[in-house]
């Protein structure tokens, strides 16, 4: 029996495995924090039994595996007795077994195949493993938990979290002294937007649909809608005193103890001091609130000059283009994208570069405006909210891969 990520994932019949063995066995060329995720409530209700057992055999291949992964893994299990890390690093060549073993009293369900531990291995990517049902007293059940005594004999530590960090730090060394080079994809088949590799694009589109993190396009637009309502009493005359200010700003960027209406990352760590900046903020929502019916480089360019001119006053701090992007989306996501890293990023990968986002004008945003319009429409979303939430799933596969 075999199992690829068409019918069936990877995914799939790895969980449903997981949740019924008494022991795991995975080795594994590379983990990625999107790996880790797929089994990490399942991992940390597995450690929680006594009675369980786990071992993990990761690679860390040419630097592909994430260090950051390979703590939190570590820190999951690392209290737990039976359970165990092991980084596997030859002196030559890389560690590249791709193995999922379940064990179930005497029973026992080998998997070996192409998949790595991550996203990209278990759903995305054209992977195919055979599935062997077998017994513990069986050749090939031995033979196997030989090969894993072998590595166990060559690569165990009991200072597991000081090679992390060796690891980690070798590779952030090599990192700042290489520059990232492009990767090479070739693309077999004819993309329906010029520059753009849609086919990829769409591949990714119809797994993220299926995901377990996929956004359902309404209930973003009831947080943007949200978002809108406390942005109109932002833009009025209206007197606010400090708390009723935060309780209005502090949603929208998600400061502790609020509930995130905007979608962006990241956006509350710089956004504390603009508390002391009300004034400042709530004539920038004005001014955006005014040019939103402008034409896109118009309303882009008006709402921008104004920012920069408080920024260079010092009449504001911790806003940023991306936050005036929110504002502009918040009052029409079917007008207006979103304007981050993660986009631009994501359009680089398949084959547009634009500009930093701090180096966006008017005419750069309406380019960029047109480009998303095209995608979302190939790919029948419905606004710029959607292909917002659909590129941030993009942004980490994609960087994975």
């Amino acid at each position: 029996m075999i199992i690829t990520n068409h019918k069936e994932s990877h995914k799939e019949k790895l969980i449903e495995l997981f949740k019924e063995a008494d022991e795991v066995i995975f080795a594994a060329g590379f983990l990625k924090n999107s790996g880790l995720n797929n089994i990490k409530d399942h991992l940390k209700d597995f450690c929680n039994d006594k009675t369980k057992k786990s071992t993990f055999f990761i690679g860390t291949g040419l630097g592909e595996t994430d260090p950051k992964t390979l703590e939190n893994l570590n820190n999951i299990i690392k209290t737990k007795v039976n359970h165990r890390l092991i980084l596997c690093t030859p002196d030559a060549g890389i560690f590249h077994s791709k193995i999922y073993v379940f064990r179930k009293g005497n029973n026992a369900t080998i998997i070996i195949g192409s998949a790595n531990l991550t996203e990209a291995g278990w759903i995305v990517n054209d992977e195919v493993s055979m599935i062997k049902e077998t017994f513990i007293n069986s050749t090939e059940y031995l033979q196997l938990m030989q090969y894993f005594s072998r590595l166990t004999k060559a690569y165990y530590t009991e200072n597991i979290a000081e090679l992390i960090a060796k690891y980690k730090s070798q590779l952030e060394e090599f990192n700042q002294e290489y520059s990232r080079k492009p990767i090479f994809k070739f693309k077999r088949k004819k993309t329906t937007i010029a520059g753009i590799d849609m086919p990829r694009l769409r591949h990714y589109f119809e797994v993220y649909k299926k995901s377990s993190v996929y956004i359902i396009p309404l209930d973003r637009e009831k947080q943007y809608d949200l978002a809108k309502e406390n942005l109109e009493i932002l833009a009025s005359n209206k007197h606010l005193n400090a708390n009723q200010f935060h309780n209005l700003f502090g949603p929208l960027v998600g400061h502790s103890g609020y509930k995130k209406l905007w979608h962006s990352g990241s956006i509350h760590r710089t956004t504390h001091e603009t508390l002391d900046y009300a004034n400042a903020f709530r004539e920038l929502v004005r001014k955006v609130k005014d040019n939103s019916n402008q034409a896109i480089d118009v309303a882009f360019t008006n709402s921008i000059n104004f920012l920069n001119t408080k920024r260079k006053a010092k009449e504001i701090f911790g806003i940023g283009e991306n936050i005036v992007a929110e504002i502009m989306m918040s009052y029409n996501y079917n007008k207006f994208p979103n304007l981050n890293k993660n986009p631009l990023t994501v359009l680089s990968l398949i084959g547009k570069d634009f500009k930093t986002v701090g180096s966006f004008k008017g005419t750069d945003y309406q380019e960029y405006t047109v480009l998303l319009n095209k995608i979302k429409t190939e790919l029948n979303m419905n606004s710029f909210l959607e292909i917002d939430s659909f590129f941030n799933y993009v942004y980490w596969n994609m960087e994975e891969e």
